[in-house]
């Protein structure tokens, strides 16, 4: 019963020519805190590593329960219990706390993210650690406090039943307020039996916590002893030469108020005998002073947050949410630099009141002119948001402007009914599986030989613009050879742009879609209240789905007006269809799924999804795969917009129009925040532009000057409140 959790004996590990650690005997028992005290170039992080199964250590054995245990992995490490708080945090700063907390380990229902599962369980574990000052669990970990971080991470490192929590430099850089936080949080895993090795060179935080102190020396342990044997100089003594000078115990002992928290001033008072120690307590000191200078800094945003409404406050997943509330917490985001697609969409209006009171006779937001526009922008909406899935891991793909075209080549070519014939669905199905391939290539050339994306897909932009030009020579392919026959499937690639349905069936999934998006988010936000956790109020509810009603309803209406000179031309595109199907898929994808929490995570912080177990170069192959796919689609619109497929294809305005379609939405080009309905905004407003430029009868110059313009406005919104977001944690 005495056997200490863990037993590390006769470590060692060399790097090269240097001997970091030699036969270290280590002992961490459970429920209890053991510092681990060093010099730099100690060994310390080294020894932490072996544990933690980072590194393969050279000689020797580490005993858990008395019994060795092989540890080649961190996941090793962790399926024992013992887990690893790093002194850079490894969080997601684009990412809420609960996201973070459960990164690598989400809980699935039925192969969806089970969001309120997990959202109970973070709560239940910050609760049960006494961390109570953060406003909402599901505010971003950027806008954090140091010390609400910590707390995070430490959370994170303790509710995956783990028996062993080694935290790195827990107060390094953190303000004394903070730092208490951290120490009490520290005291609160002991007291919850919990063996915690604490690693730090802070003298004050090591006796404000610690019950046994360990002392590393060039590799080698110096001491190893209950702390109550020990005082501040005879730690130093050991960090500087190895051995205590003096043999007798100190009139100075260690502190009795361990639990007061960090005493700020007493490291630097200490008189040395030796000159090596006067330098080691004169540096403790000064860390101390700018600990406390850091700390007032702290403090001073801590009552800013405060009078913002963010001071801890009885936990809001258990309190019913009121309109009012959830109005001031829409206000505190958008304070705080979360403004989401809102920019684009004021924008978005500007652009149609502007262009609706300067355009001949008025005719913008005519019939005719709206569906028009809507057509003209279904290609830049498309090509959007495949390229938001490379934009969200801060990586870009330059290559998608012909790589769309090639396989929108395949598509015609297939369909021809003098040579191939294929059916219109298998000829879809090739071209985009060859987009796909050629995805996966520049996707693997990235995350498996460490290239820049930039140079990948620019070399891709011209070796398939090369590519286009010689599958078009195997055929006439500048226009469809035939478009009569209700049935032909080369009719049928014609109505992607073109064909429209009737105007019953426009109502009839009009009524579906808001039906079923409508009833999606009444019973989610019912479950919600059901659990116990914070849902929009109903009157928030019921406006969204009204407010989709309407905006649908308006498409439907315009739609079905007669569009024609001559004749009968009514009823909703099918290009739209085409829109909306890709961004349900891809908003359910990146929004519900696992795939597209990492994503997020690597977009945010590729070590932390790393470190949390995620497959990065896979998840970062897969992204360009469908980025590419993505592209086949918007290129499948555009072969029908123009009638067939010709060597005039654009493609390198088209992905810059396809970046700057999904920044102007909202995409930050840096990575990490970004929704595939951002590419469709973006989309709307490029195509508005342009549409509301060539009514005025403007040279392209100028839709190039404008569109430019309006690029640079969307990055600048995305730095600025980047930088609040950051200046406010």
């Amino acid at each position: 019963m005495n056997v200490p959790l863990l037993r590390v004996r006769g470590i060692s590990k060399s790097f090269g020519p240097v001997q970091a650690l030699s036969h270290v005997d280590l002992d961490v028992p459970a429920g209890q805190v053991t510092a681990l005290c060093g010099d730099n170039g100690a060994g310390k992080s080294v020894l932490i590593k072996c544990i933690a199964g980072i590194h393969q250590p050279d000689g020797g054995e580490i005993l858990w329960e008395g019994e060795p245990v092989p540890l080649h992995t961190p996941r090793d490490a962790s399926t024992l219990g013992i887990e690893t708080v790093y002194q850079d945090l490894a969080l997601a700063d684009n990412l809420d706390i609960v996201q973070n907390m459960f990164l690598g380990r989400e809980k699935l229902s039925h192969g969806i993210l089970d969001e309120n599962d997990m959202e109970r369980d973070a709560a239940s574990t910050l609760a049960g650690l006494g961390v109570t000052t953060v406003r909402s669990i599901r505010q971003p970990v950027a806008s954090l406090s140091g010390g609400q971080r910590q707390s995070v991470a430490v959370a994170r490192a303790v509710m995956w039943n783990s028996r062993l929590v080694i935290l790195d430099e827990p107060t390094a850089a953190l303000g004394v307020t903070q730092t208490a936080m951290v120490l009490a949080l520290i005291r609160r895993l002991r007291d919850h039996g919990l063996a915690v090795l604490v690693v730090s060179h802070n003298l004050n935080d090591v006796f404000a916590v610690a019950d046994r102190i360990a002392v590393l020396y060039l590799g080698r342990m110096a001491a190893e002893q209950d702390a109550a044997g020990l005082d501040r100089q005879s730690v130093v003594e050991f960090m500087t030469s190895g051995h205590r000078a003096g043999a007798a115990a100190r009139a100075d002992p260690a502190p009795t108020d361990r639990g007061a928290g960090p005493d700020t001033t007493g490291a630097a008072a200490e008189a040395a005998p030796e000159q090596a120690t006067q330098e080691v307590a004169a540096r403790a000191g000064e860390e101390a002073a700018g600990e406390e200078a850091a700390g007032e800094e702290a403090n001073g945003q801590d009552l800013t947050a405060a009078e913002a409404g963010a001071e801890a406050l009885v936990p809001p997943e258990v309190v019913a949410q009121s309109l009012r509330e959830y109005l001031h917490a829409l206000a505190l985001r958008l304070r705080g630099g979360e403004s989401g697609m809102l920019p684009v969409v004021l924008g978005l209006l500007a652009i149609v009141v502007v262009f609706q009171a300067i355009s001949p006779g008025h005719v913008f937001l005519s019939a005719g002119n709206v569906v028009n526009l809507i057509l003209q922008s279904a290609v830049f909406m498309v090509l959007a948001m495949g390229e938001t899935f490379a934009l969200l891991l801060g990586e870009i793909d330059l290559s998608i402007g012909y790589v769309g075209p090639v396989g929108a080549v395949v598509a015609v070519q297939l369909v021809q009914p003098a040579t191939v014939d294929w059916p219109w669905w298998a000829a879809i199905v090739a071209a985009l599986a060859v987009t796909a391939l050629i995805g996966a290539i520049q996707g693997t050339l990235i995350t498996r030989l460490r290239l820049a994306s930039f140079i990948v897909t620019l070399g891709g932009l011209l070796v398939f613009n090369g590519v286009l030009l010689i599958v078009l020579g195997f055929g006439p392919f500048s226009g469809y050879p035939s478009l009569s026959g209700e049935g032909s499937n080369v009719h049928a690639l014609y109505d992607l742009m073109w064909g429209q349905v009737t105007p019953f069936q426009g109502w009839v999934a009009l009524v579906v879609v808001v039906g079923l998006l409508g009833l999606s988010q009444v019973v989610r936000d019912g479950r919600r209240r059901r659990s116990g956790l914070v849902a929009p109020p109903m009157s928030v509810t019921i406006a969204k789905i009204v407010l989709l009603a309407v905006v649908g309803a308006t498409v439907v209406v315009v739609c079905n007006v007669n569009r024609a000179a001559l004749g009968t031309l009514e009823g909703v595109p099918w290009a739209i269809f085409v829109v909306l199907l890709v961004l349900g898929a891809w908003t359910f994808l990146l929004q519900r799924t696992r795939f597209g929490r990492y994503v997020y995570a690597i977009g945010g912080n590729v070590e932390a999804a790393r470190r949390a177990g995620v497959r990065v170069d896979r998840i970062r192959t897969w992204a360009f795969v469908l980025c590419s796919m993505t592209a086949g689609v918007a290129s499948l619109l555009y072969a029908s917009y123009l009638g067939g497929m010709s060597n005039n294809v654009n493609g390198g305005q088209l992905v810059l129009y396809a970046v700057a379609a999904a920044v102007i939405g909202g995409t930050s080009l840096f990575g990490g925040r970004g929704k595939a309905a951002a590419g469709v905004l973006g989309g709307l407003v490029i195509g508005g532009i342009y549409n509301g430029m060539y009514l005025q009868g403007l040279e392209v110059q100028w839709e190039f000057i404008v569109t430019g313009l309006v690029l640079i406005a969307a990055v600048t919104i995305d730095s600025l409140s980047r930088r609040g977001s950051a200046s406010k944690a």
